[in-house]
């Protein structure tokens, strides 16, 4: 696999404050908004709702936000941590995973979502908060992830990777992180991590430079957590366990 350097760096940001509104170039965009219970509103033109896939009495549900907290709702997933079967699962799956490949492979595409811990995260599992596409040797994919508290994003076309960190960061308990994954050109990807409410980055926005190339994932696309599966503990579905809002795949 090739070797990436990566490097941090200060940057100007522009961003709108508070819930983001669905844009016409978004190709999923979920707010905190259920159609029932089994099914996250897509607030984007393409109607690409997901489908909630529950295991060991684990449930998506949607949270009116609190004061402060900028109105509208957000998804809540299972909480706590599991370390033996069965445990309480659940991810969304959008439907059309197919308009979430970027273009080409080797186009611009960013994705994210709000974020908050709502317990302190366990050390032996990663926590998923969206991917698309298994990593591995061959499988090319896109993948937020907070695993350990720590935000991160992945990039992979199969050869070579890319896994850009926020530094030494760790999200708090309690606290929203808006966290963004950017593909800028075929050689620059991004990770930014700002508060929702001022639109002020909490850290520094860290880039790596590396010339990967099409990004073209098969499979399915998941939010929460790899799989469901009742036989299976925390470490192994990576199930995220917390709060999520705006999530958003988009071209640009």
């Amino acid at each position: 696999m090739r070797r990436i350097a990566s490097v941090a760096a200060a940057a100007a940001l522009t961003l709108v404050v508070g819930p983001a509104a669905a844009r016409p170039d978004d190709e999923v965009r979920y707010g905190g908004t259920l159609t029932d219970a089994g099914l996250v509103a897509d607030g984007g033109r393409h109607g690409r709702h997901g489908t909630v896939l529950t295991s060991g009495g684990g449930r998506v549900v949607a949270v009116p936000a609190g004061r402060g907290e900028g109105g509208g709702a957000f998804l809540r997933f299972p909480a706590g941590r599991c370390s033996a079967a069965p445990c309480p699962q659940a991810v969304v799956r959008p439907a059309e995973s197919g308009g979430l490949v970027p273009g080409d492979g080797d186009a611009r595409f960013s994705f994210g979502a709000d974020v908050r811990l709502t317990a302190e995260p366990p050390a032996d599992a990663g926590m998923n908060v969206w991917q698309f596409g298994p990593a591995g040797p061959g499988h090319a994919q896109w993948k937020l992830q907070v695993d350990g508290g720590r935000p991160s994003c992945r990039w992979s076309d199969g050869a070579g990777a890319v896994l850009l960190t926020a530094g030494t960061y760790r999200m708090p308990v309690g606290r929203w992180h808006r966290v963004r994954c950017a593909r800028l050109s075929r050689a620059l990807f991004q990770i930014r991590v700002l508060d929702p409410a001022t639109g002020e980055p909490i850290t520094p926005p860290a880039h790596a430079a590396a010339p990967l190339g099409s990004i073209r994932p098969a499979g399915t696309a998941l939010i929460g957590g790899k799989r469901v599966h009742s036989g299976q503990h925390d470490g192994q579905t990576d199930q995220f366990r917390g709060d999520l809002d705006e999530v958003f795949f988009t071209r640009r």
